[in-house]
Parts: structure tokens; sequence; C-alpha cells
């Protein structure tokens, strides 16, 4: 009886070593999976057979703001023409005018100059009006123009459309140019003579003067200007209108030069009567002429 006590204490044991056994072969084959199973990570794997890329970075140039270049750049001025002009000897100080009143003239007639025909139209229109201003016969408001731009003209009632085809001898015209010149702020000078005819050595024009040129035999047009300049040579220019081959324009011209009478557009006025680009002058001039303050 006792034999079959301990015997079956003996299968117990053994039961329970075996079970204890297979326990851990099963604990050991569930942690540690054959060669060919697959692990599901649970964070993102990272390919240790390349080393890690840097992000390669695009040099970028940093423009910096516009006045913060220029201030770092050297300052250039851009010339002022008619200072540089003066330098030139292109414009003298001569005449009644300050010098201030001659550089705000010469300014002002730049201001009027037009490159083309089509400019030159506009520009008409713009000092006389639509339906009155073509650069054919816009002499007398453009003169107007110029020197009230330069502040030369001090009744403020004038305009230059008061100008236009005007006739020294109609009784109406004869008291706008008296209000525009008063006799005690201007000098009147009456030529008989033609142009072409006139010694500008003894007679020099000078900025400012303003001028009504009469057509006379042979002359097609009569015509108004403003001196504008004189150069150091004593010539002479207006910013005014006349006729080319491709049409009127508003530019400036030298009017005269005084050692060659045949240079400047006087010359080209009075060179052939009846011209087809416009002759004048062959009935002489009438000047009213700033006197000194």
């Amino acid at each position: 009886m006792s034999n079959i006590k301990y015997l079956g204490v003996g299968l117990s044991i053994v039961i329970l070593v075996s079970l204890l056994g297979f326990t851990a072969v099963v604990i050991f084959i569930t942690r540690v999976p054959p060669p060919s199973a697959t692990i599901t990570p649970v964070f993102p794997t990272m390919d240790l057979a390349k080393p890690s890329t840097t992000p390669t970075l695009t040099p970028t140039t940093i423009v910096p703001p516009s006045n913060t270049l220029d201030a770092a750049l050297p300052a250039t001025e851009t010339p002022d023409p008619v200072q540089s002009t003066i330098n030139n000897g292109g414009l003298i100080f001569t005449g009644a005018l300050s010098s201030d009143q001659q550089i705000a003239l010469y300014r002002a007639s730049l201001n009027y100059v037009q490159p083309t025909v089509e400019d030159s139209i506009r520009s008409a229109k713009e000092i006389n009006g639509v339906g009155y201003g073509d650069p054919s016969n816009i002499c007398g408001p453009l003169a107007i123009a110029i020197m009230q731009s330069a502040g030369l003209l001090i009744n403020s009632r004038i305009v230059p459309h008061d100008f236009w085809l005007l006739n020294p001898l109609a009784s109406g015209d004869q008291k706008l140019l008296e209000r525009a010149f008063p006799p005690n702020r201007y000098l009147y000078i009456k030529f008989p003579g033609p142009l072409n005819k006139t010694n500008w050595h003894d007679f020099p024009l000078q900025p400012g003067d303003f001028l009504f040129i009469w057509h006379g035999s042979g002359g097609n047009f009569d015509h108004m200007l403003v001196v504008t300049r004189v150069d150091s040579n004593l010539n002479t220019y207006s910013v005014t209108n006349y006729g080319t081959p491709q049409g009127f324009v508003i530019a400036e011209t030298m009017l005269y030069n005084p050692t060659d009478p045949k240079a400047g557009i006087f010359h080209t006025w009075t060179q052939e009567r009846d011209a087809i680009l416009g002759s004048t002058g062959f009935g002489g001039f009438e000047i009213w002429r700033p006197l000194s303050p």
C-alpha cells in the first residue's frame, strides 16, 4: 500500500516537472520568433545602411529696400540741363532781366519743346484750346505761355489765347498789348526794315524781348515770339513754332548769328519770298523789351 503511495507521489512530481518544462518551451518559442517571422515595429524604421541626409539649402540673395541700396551706393545726381547750358556758354546773362529771370525764362521755354509734329499738335491744343490750337498758328499764345510760366507778366488777367492771331493795328489788340506790356515796364521799339537787313551787332536782341514780325511784301505769315536765351557767341534763340518738311513743330531755334548773315531762321524766313515752308519779316518788326527794375 505504501509502495503505491510513493509511486503516485513520484508520478505527480514527474508530471509537474514535465508541465513546467513544456511551459518554458512555449514561453521561449513565443518570445523568440523563428528567422522567417516578420516583426511589425512600433516606430517607423530607419535604414541604417544609408547615412541620414542633410537637406541641401539653395543660397538666397537678399535684396535690401531701394532706399537702403541707394544709400549704400555713391550718390549720382542728374545734371541740370539749364546749369549745363550755362556752364558750356550756351546761356549768358545780358539785357535788362536779372540772372534769375533769364534762367527761369530759359527753363520755362524748354517745357514747351516738342519732339514731333504730333506732340506739337497736342501741345498747341493744351495752350490754346481744342478747335483753336494748331502749331501752324500758335506763335502768339506760345510766346505768352512761356513768359507767364517764367513769371515775367504781371497782369494775371492775360491768357495765351488773347494773343491768337493778334493784329497790333487793331484797336482792341493795341489795348491788349498795353495791358500785357505796360509802358512803365517795357520799352516799345519799331523797326521798319526787313529782318535780313538788320545789323544785329548794333542792335542785338535780348532775353525777354517780345517780337511781332510783319510778313510784308513777299511774306505769307506774321509771327510772334519771345527771345529765350543768348549764348557766348551772341547767337540768339527762341522756342517757337515753324514749318518743316514734316509739318509744323514747336522747338528751340537759333534766330540769328551776328557774324554769319546766312545762319538762323531769320535768314530762312527772308531767303525766299512766298516760300512753301513760310516767309516773313519783309515788313519790319516791333519789339516790347523789359526795362531794368
